[in-house]
């Protein structure tokens, strides 16, 4: 305050100066007809102007209150479609059977987003921890297999694809012959079984099933059907070609599959 005083005491010549020239002015409008035409024609041109010019910044923030509301409703709206929301249902299915006790139950998910195409194929499911959803459990699809679970958080579950390079599944034929499923990443149609003995009589539209010695899948599931067998010579082995009966890049649904005896076998596991 005493800065601006200050600059009001050191520039009094030129206030004074301003406000008797404004004085001056007011009396030579207020007194003389023709100045004061002058004047009322002057401030009708310019306060015309000057008007518009703050209708104009008005009407442009009228505009921007409207679209910030717009865009308000436009995310209440998106917010209610179904593909917004998380499906907190649980859909489990077991299986009642007087003669066998439940081992693995099935908990139905849905596929929310996909890793583009390639050698390293992933996806993301709408079921985590909050619904026992845990790393190292299957995910089949209708058909066939769809991956493992790699890492999971509350509400979400991150899958390795059975079209993944690491993917290791143990797979084998109705007669208890078994090898180890693979993908080569080529075709995404077709899976390998490695480490099939050559001695076993393999022929084409055989059936690859999931045989559960891995504790991620039970036993029987279909893979899908062999197209050639390749005996590896020296090795006492054969690598068997397959063709998926599902194919993994177009599943939208899958089903987790819990094993309720897995923490008794992985007990027996770690006895040295």
């Amino acid at each position: 305050m005493g800065r601006l005083l200050r600059i009001i005491l050191n520039s009094s010549g030129l206030f004074t100066f301003l406000i008797l020239e404004l004085v001056c002015v007011y009396l030579i409008v207020h007194h003389n007809d023709t100045q004061r035409a002058i004047w009322a024609e002057t401030k009708s041109v310019y306060g015309s102007y000057f008007t518009e010019q703050l209708n104009r910044k008005l009407a442009f923030l009228d505009v921007a209150r409207e679209n910030e509301i717009l865009r308000r409703e436009n995310a209440a709206l998106l917010a209610r479609i179904p593909g917004s929301g998380y499906d907190t249902s649980v859909d489990t299915l077991q299986v009642a059977d007087s003669l066998f006790q439940q081992r693995f139950t099935y908990l139905a998910s849905r596929v929310v987003n996909k890793s583009p195409y390639g050698p390293y194929n992933t996806l993301i499911i709408d079921r985590g921890s909050n619904l026992q959803v845990e790393r190292g459990q299957g995910v089949v699809a209708d058909g066939g297999l769809l991956g493992v679970i790699s890492e999971v958080t509350p509400r979400h579950a991150r899958v390795i694809s059975v079209l993944h390079l690491d993917t290791r599944i143990s797979a084998g034929l109705d007669n208890n012959a078994f090898g180890t499923l693979r993908w080569d990443g080529r075709d995404p149609r077709r899976v390998t079984i490695t480490d099939m003995p050559d001695y076993v009589p393999v022929a084409p539209n055989d059936t690859i099933y999931t045989t559960g010695y891995s504790n991620v899948f039970p036993t029987g599931l279909p893979i899908g059907t062999v197209e050639s067998s390749l005996p590896l010579a020296g090795t006492g082995s054969q690598n068997l070609t397959v063709v998926l009966l599902n194919d993994p890049l177009q599943a939208t649904n899958g089903y987790v599959v819990r094993d309720l005896f897995k923490e008794e076998l992985d007990r027996l596991n770690t006895v040295r």
